[in-house]
């Protein structure tokens, strides 16, 4: 098999995958998790407030 036909099967799988995570909303998914995560660890933290 030529190299090219490699490129293009990883490209099209990549092509894929991207493509599933648009029409699921993975990414907004992905971020809105993050963005809990983090609100939690942040709450949690320790705070000195010094004014």
């Amino acid at each position: 098999m030529a190299w090219y036909w490699i490129v293009l099967i990883v490209i099209a799988c990549l092509f894929a995958l991207l493509f599933l995570c648009f029409i699921t909303n993975g990414d907004g998914k992905m971020i809105e998790k993050t963005y809990d995560m983090l609100s939690k660890y942040h709450d949690n933290k320790d705070k000195e407030i010094k004014i």
